[in-house]
């Protein structure tokens, strides 16, 4: 097993290392893409997620195949996630300065609260009636979702 402990950047550097992914694979924003996420979100990106939108935040191979991350689709998830979350009569739930950084199929909103470099990430799923901060950074959500999908996939090109 790959040890991914550590920040956005060492977490992609042991997957190439180990030949898991391809750097080839990994598409990252440029500068002009992260200031319209920075514009969008209305606050200064944590160094963490920004690093993410750096090195694969237009499309990292099989990693979050079927989810909403990637820009330029990261910009319309808050007003699809608050459409959401009032058609479930759960607004209420979501706190004003929530970052939507995420939806996956429709059912589950993960974000993030600026004012921190690797923020903790929040997440709700339909179904739910609360909120549950499921990890404890946006490093640590990274980690666990490429840990599951080397479950599925050996190689994540």
């Amino acid at each position: 097993m790959i040890n991914l402990i550590g920040n956005v950047e060492n977490i992609f550097e042991r997957l190439i290392k180990q030949e898991v992914i391809s750097r080839s694979i990994l598409i990252g924003c440029n500068n002009i893409d992260i200031n319209f996420v920075e514009e969008h979100f209305e606050c200064v990106l944590p160094t963490e997620y920004r690093c993410f939108l750096q090195i694969a935040g237009k499309s990292a191979g099989k990693i979050f195949q079927g989810t909403d991350i990637f820009f330029p689709r990261v910009l319309k998830l808050k007003d699809e996630a608050r459409a959401f979350l009032v058609e479930l009569d759960v607004a209420h739930l979501l706190p004003a300065d929530a970052k939507i950084f995420c939806m996956h199929q429709g059912y589950e909103i993960n974000y993030f609260l600026p004012g921190s470099n690797d923020p903790p990430i929040f997440q709700f799923f339909e179904g739910q009636s609360s909120v549950s901060q499921s990890w404890a950074s946006f490093s640590e959500y990274l980690r666990a979702s490429v840990e599951n999908h080397l479950k599925q996939w050996p190689n994540l090109d």
